[in-house]
């Protein structure tokens, strides 16, 4: 198979990916939490004080206790959230399918399973 046919099954992979029920999921979820205003709103303020402290990290600079404190205060805000744990459930799932598929290709690729047939219940073609 030469280099062509293998990004051409690679993208059709890409295609069936996004027409899985995880991402199809994960993009109605994402949809919903940003007509949530409270969600949509506490995950920007979290975004912003998460970038600014490693900002200011990657410029050698003190990050305050009082930053830090606030930057906890969002994340244990975002936890509470249902809203925000039910997008990070799809995520989470979304991330779990890729993470099988990279795996499948590790093993197709390897030309077998890493720790024998046991490992992948023998659904492997090798």
């Amino acid at each position: 198979m030469n280099t062509e046919e293998i990004i051409k099954v690679a993208f059709e992979l890409g295609n069936a990916i996004a027409q899985s029920e995880e991402m199809i999921n994960l993009k109605n979820q994402q949809t919903e939490l940003m007509n949530k205003k409270e969600a949509y709103d506490l995950i920007i303020r979290y975004q912003d004080a998460k970038t600014k402290i490693e900002r200011k990290l990657m410029d050698g600079l003190m990050v305050a206790q009082q930053e830090e404190a606030h930057l906890n205060i969002l994340e244990q805000q975002i936890t509470n959230n249902s809203d925000i744990q039910i997008l990070m459930a799809a995520q989470e799932k979304l991330e779990n399918l890729m993470q099988a598929v990279y795996f499948a290709i590790n093993q197709a690729a390897a030309g077998s399973c890493s720790s024998g047939c046991d490992s992948c219940g023998g659904s492997c073609p090798m």
